[in-house]
């Protein structure tokens, strides 16, 4: 499995950054079914195309308390898109807008799919998608130049999180911005990424922008196996300085921090095996990695301070 890599010209995301400044148009949304305030914002693409988000920003202080620049958390979905068969935004990703706001930060969910008319990819085998990883790796970077733009946004406090191919898609980021960090483009403060692809990774040996990373794996997981994931950290952490933290859960799945049941999915041609995927949650194990995901976020984010 190959993917091409397709960087755009130097200066191409500072010059986002100023669109970006701007931008922040509406686009229908679908029917909500939980109190999660997301704007609805529409980010502007090197290649002139839009990439539709979900805009949260971060709570401020009370009127009597002076407002201050707060951290903010990029999250990428998985190949099942950012919404559920109803047409709401998925459980995992509510979920995860809420108790990342709760702690003060600021959340921008991008929709690669349905911005490009897709909806669920997690069916089509890896050569035959039309979009790759490393392309919405480019949808990441472009997110971040506009999230830094954004007023309330810590320029210095900005984390990268995904799912599956969302967290495939984060370290595919972190290996680009490795050799070819652009202009206009943030820091980054941490990544966080559950049961991503690191065969490729692996087989080319590549090496990542050195930010703290925190790997969550399923032990059992036959879709997006863990051991590739193991191996490619163990060489990050290798390098001097690196703070790579990797967390593998016995009796797990792909899918463990969810809460539906474990099910074998036939109509996924992507795993280990021709009988199709295991896919669903382990109640131990979305505890234990949700309480990691908080500790790491607020070592590497800071924690809400009180008004």
């Amino acid at each position: 499995m190959t993917f091409a890599t397709h960087l755009f010209p130097r200066k191409a995301f500072a010059a986002l950054a100023l669109a970006g400044a701007c931008a922040g148009a509406a686009w229908a949304q679908p029917a909500a079914e939980a109190p999660v305030v997301l704007q609805q914002v529409e980010l502007p693409l090197p290649s002139g195309a839009v990439l539709r988000a979900h805009w949260w920003p971060a709570p401020q202080p009370s009127v009597h308390a002076t407002a201050s620049a707060q951290p903010a958390v990029l999250a990428l979905h998985g190949c099942g898109g950012l919404y559920a068969k109803t047409g709401v935004l998925s459980s995992r990703y509510r979920e995860t807008a809420e108790t990342l706001h709760a702690a003060g930060y600021a959340v921008l969910m991008p929709d690669s799919f349905g911005s490009r008319g897709l909806h669920d990819v997690c069916q089509t085998r890896y050569r035959d998608r039309t979009l790759g990883v490393n392309d919405r790796a480019q949808d990441a970077r472009a997110a971040l130049v506009w999230l830094v733009a954004q007023p309330g946004v810590d320029a210095q406090r900005i984390g990268v999180m995904g799912w599956s191919n969302g967290g495939t898609t984060t370290l595919n980021l972190l290996v680009q911005r490795h050799s070819d960090l652009q202009e206009g483009e943030p820091p980054l403060a941490g990544a966080a990424v559950f049961y991503p692809g690191c065969v490729p990774l692996l087989k080319r040996q590549a090496v990542a922008e050195s930010v703290p990373l925190l790997m969550q794996l399923g032990a059992l997981d036959d879709w997006t196996p863990a051991q590739p994931c193991v191996e490619w950290a163990a060489a990050l952490q290798a390098r001097a300085g690196s703070d790579v933290t990797v967390h593998v859960y016995e009796g797990s799945y792909h899918g463990f921090d969810g809460t539906a049941p474990v099910r074998l999915r036939g109509d996924v041609p992507n795993g280990t095996s021709v009988q199709g995927v295991h896919q669903g949650g382990n109640l131990q194990a979305r505890a234990k990695s949700l309480a990691a995901l908080q500790s790491f976020w607020s070592r590497v984010l800071g924690t809400r301070k009180a008004p």
